[in-house]
């Protein structure tokens, strides 16, 4: 019910209980990735969750903390987790990594990162970069550094394929439009004027363009103007990111290491666990991880 709309049209398993507790639905998936990993006869499970992009879900006291969230898991009709939290509890609660590639909740809380060190595995997300918001963490440093003043970025999005049709509900967009909206204004320190619109376009399948239109002031108060436009193929762009996540995800927990990996965040529109949206100095953190790496082999 969390997933909104758009997305329980698409569900195939109708004979899943919508009203069942979420500890039984976190069960259900258990099994689930138990059964995938047996038939594939697979050493090793990474869950990458590429799901649609569910509506806004809050959080309050009862995601503080694994004490207070257990025992509200087991009531009846009580959506204290979205599902794409209750696929990051079971991938955590079987020790598995579990990748965010979504803008959903998932893991981003503290009780499931408290569930990742206690079963000793790790975290990574939220919601990968793979296109018009990693021009703007691109960008936008160059502003900074030139001491041009944005005072108004738009961009407007258009795709297809099934993230359109889910992201055509006003609610689900929500979701997506907030992370690709806010990183702007924290790497240059300001707030200029930004609108970010999303539109479904059915014969655009895969594609995704945007156009970004970039109106900043120079010296002496001159106003210019920057616009581009970006065209990519949506899932070749995000598949060589979901294989390199999963490799990075799986050296991490060869190395004993638990909890958020915020040296990912170059990944991500919203890093967890990282408060840095720049690109270079997001990709400078991870560089420096695979440094310590090989230093340590």
């Amino acid at each position: 019910r969390s997933c909104g709309e758009p997305i329980a049209k698409l569900a195939d398993r109708p004979e899943v209980n919508a009203v069942e507790t979420p500890a039984k639905a976190i069960e259900r998936i258990k099994a689930d990735i138990a059964d995938f990993k047996t038939r594939h006869n697979l050493d090793d499970v990474v869950v990458l969750s590429v799901a649609s992009t569910e509506p806004p879900f809050p959080t309050g006291p009862e995601h503080q903390s694994l004490a207070v969230l257990e025992p509200l898991l087991t009531r009846a009709n009580n959506p204290v987790l979205p599902a794409s939290s209750l696929y990051a509890y079971a991938a955590l609660d079987l020790g598995l990594p579990y990748v965010n590639f979504t803008p959903c909740l998932g893991a981003t809380m503290p009780a499931l990162e408290e569930l990742a060190l206690k079963r000793g595995t790790v975290i990574a997300g939220k919601d990968g970069k793979t296109g018009e918001t990693l021009m703007k963490t691109v960008l936008a440093p160059m502003f900074a550094h030139r001491n041009w003043r944005i005072l108004s970025w738009v961009g407007h999005n258009i795709f297809g394929n099934r993230d359109g049709v889910v992201l055509d509900d006003p609610r689900n967009k929500a979701a997506k439009v907030g992370h690709k909206d806010a990183v702007i204004s924290s790497i240059v320190g300001y707030k200029p004027s930004t609108l970010v619109s999303i539109e479904y376009i059915p014969s655009m399948d895969d594609w995704k363009t945007a156009w970004n239109h970039i109106h900043f002031q120079g010296f002496l108060g001159t106003k210019m103007i920057l616009q581009f436009i970006w065209q990519g193929c949506d899932s070749l762009l995000a598949a060589p990111l979901a294989i390199d996540l999963v490799r990075l995800t799986l050296l991490a927990r060869s190395r004993k290491e638990t909890g958020v990996l915020s040296h990912l965040a170059c990944f991500f529109k919203g890093p967890q666990g990282c408060t840095e949206n720049d690109f270079f100095k997001q990709f400078t953190m991870l560089e420096d991880y695979v440094t310590t790496c090989r230093e340590c082999e």
